[in-house]
């Protein structure tokens, strides 16, 4: 089925651009843009009517309306020989006609894994000999149900070299990336970088919640290393840097996210709850909350307990600028999020009023936009939020990145050039998500400005020259 020249037009008049992020939206009839997956991709509609297809073979992906308009191959490859990791991951992407191109690459440290997975321990040479082994054991479990060799001696070499420190906790590697770059071909040199380095406090690495347990025993996040997603404009100068929580089992939220080295903001997280116990106990067990009376699956709770129930975006007062509830089924599935729908909210003249409602299901994703601008401030806060849209499922939200690449979608469509292409191709925006970062919060006063020393200290990684860090 051809898609009709009306569509694209219908598209660029309902997504066009709009008022700064900063003012109330200007309301309009609520419009709707889905993907919508088929046998060989999926097709992307407005309003019900289909406007576009993706077509997915192999590591290609190709955009299409009534010819192609663009193609974005993917590939990994191992860097050492006989081992699945570290992996160069590649993405090109071009447009067909006037050849515009884009590449991104990174290295992949370790597989991304589910929030519970990345709260296990490992064993390590400052703990009492044998604490961590059953955590490490379900570990090396998990790597062999995603068909890898059941063993962490190279992941934790790898860290080691990096931090000059042992990996305390999975969450410091999962998922991780370094050293990534995207290019445009209309300029020499990379366009953007980007890494996750290590935060810093004094001398050496940051570590997070240092609190041990009553008996000395159980160590509270095992003082895992604190993450940084960095993301850096050559250009402009600019850094946006998300310093991640390394909770325990409960990552992850950037607990400020800054840019440059004037702005800072809070993506605050609200949990569905933290009352989870260890083993079986006593409580009565209802689907749709706590508490409980009867015996309870530690195991099911925790991983309802470990979702997030809101992301509020806040200023340096605390006062929200936008806020994300979540709505997931009461019972959560073994693996992924499962169904879950998203109401996104911006302030209004008499409090938070509705910008946008995304539902995602069985891989089909649908997004409400409730204002003329919707479009254009739903790309400037989701590019505000990159710890929240990468890096994994469970929490860094594999729902967020599907919403926010359908958009990215509909905008190439809209206006195909380099940087919206880039934008599909990186799943964090990595060429222009500090100027729309930046774009989010100028104009609004001294809301993100803060003193020099309210700002967390840059991050580094060993082969930056910091202090290596021995044992906490």
């Amino acid at each position: 089925m051809a898609s009709r020249p009306v569509s694209l037009a219908l598209a660029a008049s309902m997504l066009g651009c709009g008022a700064p992020a900063s003012a109330p939206p200007e309301r309009a009839a609520v419009s709707t843009v889905s993907m919508i997956r088929t046998e060989t991709g999926a097709e992307i509609r407005v309003d019900g009517e289909r406007i576009a297809s993706v077509e997915r073979a192999g590591g290609r992906r190709t955009l299409s309306t009534d010819a192609p308009l663009a193609v974005i191959v993917d590939s990994a490859e191992p860097l050492l020989a006989g081992q699945a990791y570290p992996q160069r991951h590649v993405s090109e992407g071009r447009l067909y006609g006037d050849g515009s191109a884009v590449r991104q690459e990174y290295v992949l440290m370790a597989p991304p894994s589910p929030i519970w997975v990345e709260g296990f321990g490992l064993q390590v040479s400052w703990d009492e000999p044998g604490l961590n082994e059953p955590e490490h054991e379900a570990l090396r479990a998990w790597l062999a149900g995603e068909g890898l060799v059941p063993e962490t001696t190279l992941f934790e070499s790898s860290h080691e070299s990096d931090s000059g420190r042992e990996l305390v906790a999975w969450y410091e590697i999962s998922g991780r990336r370094i050293d990534g770059s995207i290019a445009r071909r209309s300029s020499t040199g990379p366009a953007a970088r980007f890494d996750t380095p290590f935060a810093t406090e004094g001398d050496g690495w940051k570590i997070h919640h240092k609190r041990t347990g009553e008996n000395g025993r159980f160590t509270y996040h095992r003082k895992s290393l604190e993450l940084v997603d960095t993301i850096a404009d050559p250009e402009s100068g600019d850094e946006l840097r998300a310093y991640q929580c390394g909770c325990y089992g409960y990552g992850i939220a950037a607990d400020w996210t800054t840019l440059g080295d004037d702005q800072l903001y809070h993506v605050h997280v609200e949990w569905e709850d933290y009352r989870v116990s260890a083993g079986l106990f006593l409580g009565l067990e209802r689907r749709a909350g706590f508490p409980w009376i009867g015996f309870g699956d530690r195991q099911r709770m925790q991983r309802r307990a470990r979702r997030a129930k809101a992301y509020r975006l806040t200023d340096v007062d605390e006062e929200p600028f936008a806020e994300l509830v979540l709505h997931f089924s009461p019972d959560p599935p073994e693996r992924g999020l499962g169904a879950a729908a998203y109401d996104l909210r911006v302030p209004g003249p008499d409090g938070m009023v509705p910008l946008a409602r995304f539902e995602a299901a069985d891989g089909d994703v649908t997004v409400q936009l409730y204002a003329a601008d919707a479009l254009e401030r739903l790309d400037l806060l989701l590019a505000a939020m990159p710890t929240q849209v990468s890096r994994g499922d469970g929490i860094r939200d594999s729902h967020l990145a599907a919403v926010e690449t359908l958009l990215d979608w509909v905008r190439l469509l809209r206006d195909p050039r380099e940087d919206t292409l880039a934008d599909v191709v990186s799943d964090i925006d990595a060429l222009t998500a500090v100027a729309k970062v930046r774009s989010l919060l100028d104009g609004v006063g001294a809301r993100f400005a803060a003193a020099p020393e309210e700002f967390p200290s840059p991050p580094r990684r060993l082969t930056n020259r910091i202090a290596r860090a021995g044992s906490p």
